[in-house]
């Protein structure tokens, strides 16, 4: 038998051909399609701008109230961060129960309270949290490793560390704009807290006693610094010592005692400070402000009139392919 003879160059000039007159054909098809489709659109406008202002007006009449949301800086004292993340948490998961007996005794309203939800976010400070935490670059990266989280933000803002800021986001929602006036509810929910009270009164009491024996060693010091001068030819230590005063009979270092004076006076000072800012374990540091959530879901005004005219257009569709699958069948006489 003879071997099969290859197949010709004008065969395969005929194949590619075809196959080029096959996509041109789908293309021509589509491409009337197309026009058909941009011919119905112009022959029934006016449904179609009909169907717009139905939906606009629809979605305008029935969209929901909107929702607002404040967000206020807070300064967290005495330590009290960790006791602050828990006490928003129940605050916020009462909420969502809907607790009426929790919402009577911080003074909410039962029905439609003001205040839809609430959480807690640290402002984050990452020298001042690496400064706190006295680590080591190496330490800190190791550290960093171990935490799984999705972007820096979240990792800083994690359990790990929010316990070393000092200020912190309360982000509310709330139902009207008026219901900003009920944010210090949430503050005084929190500094009410037992527990925060306990820490508050503890703090402060620990702070006025060092403030106290503070003051009491610098009366102290400048006992010892002018009993020493009276017994002391300072002229003579000054120019012997250059400045570094020492007794043989008592053992007195004048400048180390100007020294711990001077660090005492400075201690002292930021201990008052920080006990006339300390009011409260939470206090409010910025202006309550309020805006508006937006959402594309609340858009109803536009998603109705979308809405509409793709589901007309689609009815459109299927009834065009319906026709024309009917026609096709009834030419090859497949009804009969």
């Amino acid at each position: 038998m003879s071997a099969p003879q290859p197949a010709s160059n004008a065969d395969h000039e005929m194949d590619l051909t075809d196959i080029f007159a096959l996509f041109q054909r789908t293309f021509y098809k589509f491409l009337a399609l197309c026009f058909k489709a941009v011919d119905f659109i112009f022959k029934f406008w006016w449904i179609i701008l009909l169907l717009i202002v139905a939906g606009a007006t629809f979605g305008y009449f029935t969209k929901g109230k909107p929702s607002y949301m404040s967000v206020v800086v807070v300064q967290s004292n005495f330590d009290s961060q960790a006791y602050l993340y828990n006490a928003i948490q129940q605050f916020d998961d009462n909420l969502s129960e809907k607790d009426n007996v929790f919402l009577k005794s911080v003074g909410l309203p039962i029905e439609n309270t003001p205040i839809k939800g609430v959480k807690i976010r640290p402002v984050i400070d990452v020298m001042g949290l690496v400064e706190d935490l006295k680590i080591s670059d190496r330490t800190f990266g190791t550290i960093i490793k171990e935490l799984e989280v999705s972007d820096d933000e979240e990792l800083f803002a994690s359990d790990r560390f929010y316990t070393n800021y000092k200020y912190h986001k309360l982000i509310v929602d709330l139902r009207s704009e008026e219901g900003k006036k009920e944010i210090n509810k949430i503050i005084d929910y929190v500094n009410e807290k037992p527990f925060i009270q306990k820490i508050k009164e503890e703090r402060t009491k620990n702070t006025q006693e060092r403030i106290h024996q503070n003051e009491l060693l610098i009366v102290q010091s400048d006992a010892l610094i002018e009993s020493y001068t009276k017994n002391a030819d300072l002229s003579k230590q000054i120019a012997n010592d250059k400045l570094s005063f020492f007794s043989n009979s008592n053992n007195l270092n004048v400048n180390g005692i100007l020294t711990f004076k001077n660090t005492l006076a400075i201690e002292t000072e930021q201990l008052k400070n920080d006990l006339s800012e300390s009011i409260d374990a939470v206090v409010v540091i910025s202006d309550i402000q309020t805006a508006e959530k937006e959402f594309f879901k609340d858009r109803k005004e536009i998603i109705y009139p979308v809405l509409f005219v793709f589901i007309f257009l689609m009815l459109a569709g299927i009834r065009y392919t319906y026709i024309s699958l009917r026609r096709t069948v009834e030419e090859q006489n497949l009804l009969n």
